[in-house]
């Protein structure tokens, strides 16, 4: 029924939020806050722009691409997939289906699809270099669409968050929510997951 799987990457192939979440409790301590990590992680999984927000004592202007520089360099070195990762790509083609990955991060998502093994499953990677509206604007789905012919009721949109499931439904497509920790329990969804290779069972 779905032919094309479009990947959100963090929080949804890799497991990014440790990293993270690392990442700005190190920024914070230089600057003279003590976070709790559970803190931190909360408000990264909204998202990384509301984290940085929330901590209202400093320049967001300043803090925010430090953080992005810091957690882009952590990722190449400390990030790493969920173990069902490579296993649900690689049978995805195995079946005859395209992966694709939209995220939010820059061009070093396509470095690490290549240090983990698994860049020979996704037809194509879309970072923030491609300088589309964020989630849950569907400019980026739809350039998707276009670039790859793909038609939006023959696609998934896979990820961790609230804001790819609206920019599934904005682009005519539907949403897998990966939750596994149920951060978005009573967030609707088509369909909602808590392993990756439960994908399967909905293509």
């Amino acid at each position: 029924m779905y032919k094309h799987l479009i990947y959100d990457f963090d929080g949804t192939l890799s497991d990014t939020y440790p990293v993270a979440a690392e990442a700005l409790l190190e920024l914070l301590r230089e600057r003279g806050v003590q976070e709790d990590y559970d803190a931190a992680y909360a408000k990264l999984k909204v998202s990384f722009r509301h984290a940085i927000r929330s901590y209202t004592q400093f320049n967001y202007d300043e803090l925010y691409p430090a953080f992005v520089q810091r957690a882009a360099q952590y990722a190449k070195t400390r990030q790493s997939p969920f173990a069902e990762t490579k296993e649900i790509l690689a049978a995805a083609v195995r079946a005859g289906k395209k992966n694709y990955i939209y995220t939010h991060s820059g061009p070093e998502v396509a470095e690490i699809l290549q240090r983990w093994g698994i860049a020979e499953y996704v037809t194509y990677v879309l970072d923030r270099s491609h300088h589309f509206p964020l989630k849950p604007d569907p400019t980026a789905l739809e350039f998707l669409c276009e670039k790859f012919a793909i038609d939006p009721a023959e696609a998934l949109m896979i990820g961790d968050r609230d804001i790819d499931i609206e920019a599934a439904h904005n682009a005519g497509m539907k949403g897998v929510l990966f939750d596994p920790d149920g951060f978005y329990a009573d967030f609707p969804t088509d369909y909602r997951i808590c392993d990756l290779l439960e994908i399967e069972k909905i293509y």
